[in-house]
């Protein structure tokens, strides 16, 4: 800490230094107080931990998503048993994970260190994500890998290196197939660093290590035969591709053009009533402050790319370039809309939407005397609303008027409301 005030003792440095270090404290807090609460399976725990489960007891159960997710999930169970904190220490562990991750990438990324600050900050305090850090499910350790594939990849400096991106590549695939698309900003990355051939050379060992966890999913929980393990995985594959497309209504399903605008968050739990008359509930509304602002964010960038290539200024080595394709490629899977996508898919996309925000504010903190202040006030409201959408994400206890306060359009909450 003495280290980094030292560098920079202006008070905006000392204000965002401050307003950071808490908002982190508040997240991390946030992602463990009453880990267990609620007592029952909720959303789709119902098939992750249960699956991850049978995977303990070598008892198969067809899943569309290969299995390291499950494996993942798995082993909290084999720590702490079949109970909500077995269920959800892992993918709190990853959640947690994700905020120096998150202060990692905003350095390499931008090599300042108000950068690092700021998306560790925004990571920590960004509810949804706090959300899917509480609830046993994949999503949060999807992002992780997705983001530490790209982190691998601005730390790159010889060949050789190279590898830990295919190796994380393949890792994020093994959770879920979507992510794949997370190569197009690595192998942009790579390629500006000259590294493009090995990176592609490299590809092989992402998908060794993707079939190799498929494979073992196989040997585990279906048939301990080499052969016949190898012959179910080549059939999962085809039973999968045929299964990817169906459309199963869910009326918390979304069009994947209202992500952005945050119409349809996932209410996660049922409404609980505690003694004393006060609700608890768990519901996915994102921070508004973070969720618009990142929108806004790529809106801008998007005009800025264009901008520069109409008027052909430099932009090849500008860091928007890969938060943009990272973005847009991260989405492209979902906009077909020949499946029932849910707000959730958008979380791999979001995080470099939240990402190209820092990029905007690290321009601003660029522009002084003002510019910094304006981040500092930014930071401050992301704050402000973390703590005023905190108990919906945690399930605290709050009044009727209160959740009503928080509820500030219907398809947030209510399953009937049709999205705008």
């Amino acid at each position: 800490m003495k280290s980094l005030v030292s560098r920079d003792t202006s008070w905006a440095y000392r204000s965002v230094l401050v307003l950071s270090v808490a908002t982190i404290l508040v997240g991390l807090w946030a992602r463990v107080w009453k880990l267990g609460f609620p007592g029952q399976r909720i959303w789709d725990e119902i098939y992750f931990p249960v699956m991850a489960r049978k995977f303990l007891e070598g008892t198969y159960q067809f899943d569309l998503h290969p299995p390291l997710g499950k494996f993942i999930i798995a082993v909290g169970i084999a720590l702490f048993g079949d109970t909500p904190i077995g269920w959800r220490v892992m993918p709190l562990l990853f959640g947690c994970a994700m905020i120096p991750l998150g202060a990692a990438l905003g350095w390499y990324l931008f090599r300042e260190r108000v950068a690092a600050l700021l998306l560790a900050a925004f990571i920590a305090g960004e509810t949804f994500l706090i959300a899917y850090s509480r609830i046993g499910i994949m999503d949060g350790i999807l992002v992780f890998f997705t983001l530490a594939s790209l982190l691998a990849a601005l730390r790159v400096e010889r060949r050789g290196q190279v590898l830990w991106v295919a190796v994380l590549l393949g890792l994020a695939i093994s959770v879920k197939w979507a992510v794949f698309m997370v190569a197009v900003p690595v192998g942009y990355i790579l390629w500006r660093k000259g590294f493009l051939r090995p990176f592609v050379a490299s590809l092989w060992v992402s998908a060794i290590v993707y079939i190799v966890i498929v494979y073992v999913g196989a040997l585990v929980a279906v048939t301990t035969n080499p052969w016949e393990a190898w012959q179910w995985t080549w059939g999962w594959h085809l039973k999968a591709a045929e299964k990817i497309t169906a459309a199963i209504p869910n009326t918390w399903g979304s069009p994947w053009w209202s992500w952005p605008l945050m119409l349809r968050p996932i209410r996660l739990s049922p409404l609980f009533a505690t003694a004393t008359g006060d609700l608890q509930v768990i519901s996915t509304i994102g921070n508004p402050v973070l969720w618009y602002g990142s929108t806004l964010a790529v809106v801008a960038g998007i005009v800025e790319a264009a901008r520069r290539l109409v008027a052909r200024k430099p932009i090849a080595d500008d860091p928007l370039v890969p938060i943009l394709l990272g973005y847009v490629f991260l989405l492209l899977p979902w906009i077909p809309g020949t499946r029932i996508p849910y707000i959730y898919n958008y979380l791999p996309s979001y995080a470099f939407a939240l990402i190209a925000l820092v990029y905007w504010l690290v321009r601003l903190w660029g522009r002084p005397p003002w510019g910094p202040w304006v981040v500092v006030a930014f930071t401050a409201l992301a704050l402000a609303a973390t703590l005023f959408f905190l108990p919906l994400a945690m399930g605290l206890p709050i009044s009727s008027e209160s959740m009503q306060q928080r509820i500030w359009m219907d398809s947030w909450f209510y399953p009937s409301a049709e999205v705008p």
